[in-house]
């Protein structure tokens, strides 16, 4: 490597606001995403603060397509409840596929959400949450409760928009979280901390507040006050130690599935499957946690009371608040934006809407308009920002036939690219800084996803199928004079269409590999094509003596991909 040779080159060039800031609200920006903002007011900052308005309501946004898609796609688990899910998959342990089909389907419609619907702020939100609560979806005993945990826990609205206390205790409260951290086997005559020191390291206070095996007393040990429940606020500690993950564990004995444990009968008569309290496997005697006495005998308000002060925790606030800045504004946010939304967080833990609060005050910030390009696409994300831009026709489901499918490849592909959704196996959840994913390994596999999407069929096995992004017709039909049909009104259509602008040199370079022999302004042939037993192929002809009609169509499929793959895109 030369060291010599700059980092990142002097100037980068910067995209419209409306393009930066809705890149980074969505899973990416498309031209129907850009005209209904213009739409929304007389200025920029009008228009943003109105669409943030409607984002945070999702419930108001019409979604039928999405919705439509969703149905299309036939899935049989969404709806199940806990008990359902248990008896249906579960309990079933001689078919692989019918086993996890609850987590395959959660990620499927996941992917469909996430390309197609119009709720788009939250399913970026409810997508930084998976990864804040993370589970690998695949564990053996988890991946069969996956879409409970999903669809209870962190797609309510009540939660991934709502009340950061409601959806903690849901987490934990879910048999998948029970299953990764072994919430479920905790009881006072065996108590695991696994999920207690995740509840405070990974959930709640962060390794940032850890202060690591010094007794509760030290006089080192800051001391602070948060919100007290009910009003007023009360005094609190400020760091936590290994003490407290020990006492949290002892706290949280008594939370379990039913029919978990041996006998592996009903715990209270509750159906098999569900959350349930078990009283008799609760630790009874006295506890303290930051300096907060747990009388004897609290039963299940020892939990209640846990997750109160975790929530109300001014080291909580900050931990997730920088999180979120770091997902939706870049690397290294400031402390002062970090610390503002945090006192946003916090001064509205009992609120309803506290975590739109806190988004709000992020999106809003004049750090979020005016910051770019300091972090980059992921590649699930970078996938799904490819498929939306591209105004993909694609039907994501689980196969369990011997016929490699689409949805297949997709996914397989991303799995390959380290970025599988609900596929991290350890409970921090998939990195969120550029470095984490600009390694050889990630980016390499990311460059050889992102065109691969240009060449798929809607039916793998099928290649005179449709594609599952028909860039040749799309192109046709922007450019009906087939005069206009330029290398350089083609990639300057297909850099606003994926961009939001035509930066150099990517665009450039795409015009120059489009034309070949031609002048920029030359009309390309986009229409000519080969054919084999009587099928187009999909490529245009041979032309060895005349390269700027050689091969044209399948030429312009690869156009495109160097837009794709150019730094711009990934940046955001």
């Amino acid at each position: 490597v030369d060291d010599s040779l700059p980092v990142q080159p002097d100037a980068l060039a910067t995209p419209p606001a409306a393009v930066r800031w809705l890149t980074r609200g969505t899973f990416g920006f498309t031209q129907f995403d850009l005209a209904a903002f213009n739409a929304l007011g007389t200025s920029d900052d009008a228009r943003w603060a109105a669409w943030l308005g409607k984002q945070l309501d999702p419930a108001a946004i019409a979604d039928s397509a999405c919705n439509n898609r969703i149905a299309g796609a036939a899935f049989t688990t969404l709806g199940k409840s806990a008990a359902q899910l248990w008896a249906d998959h579960h309990s079933v342990t001689d078919n692989y596929f019918n086993r996890m089909l609850p987590v395959s389907e959660s990620e499927c419609a996941t992917l469909i959400r996430q390309i197609y619907s119009q709720r788009q702020l939250f399913e970026v939100t409810a997508d930084f949450w998976h990864d804040h609560f993370s589970v690998f979806g695949w564990d053996y005993d988890g991946g069969p409760m996956f879409v409970a945990f999903d669809r209870d826990a962190i797609r309510p609205y009540g939660c991934a928009f709502g009340n950061f206390r409601s959806m903690l205790q849901a987490v934990a409260e879910s048999a998948t979280m029970m299953y990764m951290l072994d919430l479920y086997a905790s009881s006072r005559a065996g108590p695991n901390e696994n999920y207690a020191r995740e509840l405070c390291e990974l959930h709640t206070l962060g390794a940032e507040n850890y202060a690591g095996v010094l007794p509760p007393n030290d006089p080192s040990l800051a001391i602070g006050t948060e919100p007290a429940p009910g009003g007023g606020t009360r005094p609190i500690r400020l760091e936590y130690v290994d003490a407290d993950v020990y006492n949290a564990t002892r706290i949280l004995t008594g939370m379990t599935i039913s029919g978990s444990n041996w006998p592996y009968d009903s715990v209270g008569g509750a159906p098999l499957g569900e959350y349930v309290y078990d009283d008799a496997t609760h630790d009874q005697y006295d506890k303290n946690f930051l300096n907060t006495y747990f009388p004897n005998y609290q039963h299940q308000a020892d939990s209640t009371e846990l997750f109160d002060i975790l929530a109300a925790h001014p080291g909580t606030a900050h931990f997730v608040a920088g999180k979120l800045c770091r997902r939706l504004v870049g690397d290294a946010p400031s402390a002062s934006l970090i610390q503002s939304a945090a006192d946003t967080f916090n001064q509205a833990w009992e609120a309803d809407d506290q975590i739109a609060q806190v988004l709000r005050a992020i999106l809003l910030s004049d750090e979020f308009k005016t910051s770019w390009g300091d972090k980059m696409k992921r590649p699930a994300a970078a996938t799904v920002g490819v498929l939306r831009a591209l105004r993909a026709d694609l039907m994501l489901k689980p196969d369990n036939t011997s016929v490699w499918t689409t949805s297949e490849e997709i996914i397989y592909r991303m799995q390959q690219a380290g970025h599988r959704l609900f596929y991290w196996p350890a409970p921090n959840g998939y990195p969120d800084t550029s470095t984490a994913w600009s390694s050889t390994g990630a980016m390499g596999m990311t460059m050889k996803l992102l065109p691969r999407l240009l060449e798929m069929h809607q039916d793998a096995s099928d290649s005179q199928s449709p594609f599952i992004a028909d860039v040749q017709a799309q192109t046709l039909a922007a450019f009906p004079a087939a005069a206009d049909r330029t290398a350089a009104n083609i990639v300057g259509y297909w850099c606003q269409r994926i961009l939001g602008y035509a930066p150099d040199p990517t665009h450039a370079v795409a015009v120059d590999f489009l034309r070949q022999n031609a002048a920029a302004t030359d009309p390309l042939d986009l229409v000519t094509d080969h054919y084999t037993n009587g099928l187009p192929d999909h490529t245009g002809v041979w032309n060895g003596s005349n390269l700027s009609q050689h091969y044209t169509i399948a030429r312009l499929r690869t156009a495109i991909a160097l837009v794709l793959c150019g730094p711009e895109f990934l940046r955001r």
